[in-house]
C-alpha cells in the first residue's frame, strides 16, 4: 500500500508539507536524498555530467589537502594536518552523487587513516580509534587500517584488543614490518602487564 505524502518547497529544500521538516519523524519521511541530489545538480548549472564522471576540480582539491596535511604531519605540525585532512575528508564525503562510490570510498579510507596517525602523534586515542573503524569499514583488507586500530588501543590501555587488531593486519598483509614490529612491541607489553599483576 502506498502513502501519498504532501511536499513542499521551503527554504529551497523539499520538506513534508504539514510539518516543514526535510526529515520528518511525524510522517516518517527523510527528503535528506532527494535534497542532496538537487544541491548537486543545481551546481552543474545545467551541464549534467553523463553517469560515472568525475569532477576533476574537487580530485584536485582533495589531492592537495592530502598533500597539505602530509607535509604538515612530516613537520611534526599534527593539528594542521588534521585539520588539513579533515577538510578533504569533508570535499571527498560531498562528492555529487552521480559520481562513483568506489572513489569516494578510497578517498576517505586514505584520508581517515592519515588523520588517525596524526591523532596518534597527538594521542587523541578516541580520535585515532574512530578513525580506524572508519578505514576498516571503507576498505577492509588494507592491513594500515588494522595497524592504525591497533595503536589507538594501545593508547587507551586495551593491550589484547589492540594485539587482535594486529593480527588481522597481518593477515591482510603478512609481510607489514611495521605491524610485526607493533605486535612484538605489544606483546612484550602484554607479557610485562601480566608479570606484574
Amino acid at each position: 500500500m502506498s502513502t501519498i505524502v504532501d511536499l513542499q518547497i521551503y527554504n529551497d529544500k523539499v520538506v513534508c508539507g504539514q510539518h516543514k521538516n526535510e526529515v520528518c519523524s511525524e510522517c516518517h519521511q527523510s527528503f535528506v536524498e532527494i535534497n542532496d541530489l538537487t544541491r548537486h545538480l543545481k551546481s552543474t548549472k545545467g551541464q549534467v555530467p553523463p553517469p560515472g564522471a568525475v569532477l576533476p576540480l574537487r580530485s584536485e582539491q582533495i589531492g592537495r589537502m592530502r598533500e597539505d596535511g602530509n607535509t604538515h604531519f612530516r613537520s611534526q605540525r599534527h593539528q594542521e594536518a588534521i585539520a588539513a585532512y579533515t577538510n578533504a575528508i569533508n570535499i571527498a564525503f560531498d562528492r555529487p552523487l552521480w559520481e562513483p562510490t568506489g572513489l569516494a570510498r578510497e578517498e576517505l579510507a586514505v584520508l581517515l587513516c592519515n588523520r588517525s596517525a596524526a591523532y596518534i602523534a597527538r594521542k587523541e586515542w578516541v580520535n585515532a580509534y574512530v578513525d580506524a573503524q572508519g578505514v576498516i569499514e571503507l576498505k577492509r583488507p588494507w592491513s594500515k587500517g588494522h595497524f592504525r586500530l591497533g595503536r589507538a588501543l594501545f593508547g587507551m590501555g586495551r593491550i589484547e584488543e589492540g594485539i587482535e587488531a594486529l593480527k588481522l593486519g597481518l593477515f591482510y598483509d603478512p609481510e607489514s614490518a611495521e605491524i610485526q614490529k607493533a605486535l612484538k612491541e605489544a606483546e612484550a607489553a602484554l607479557g610485562t602487564e601480566e608479570v606484574d599483576e
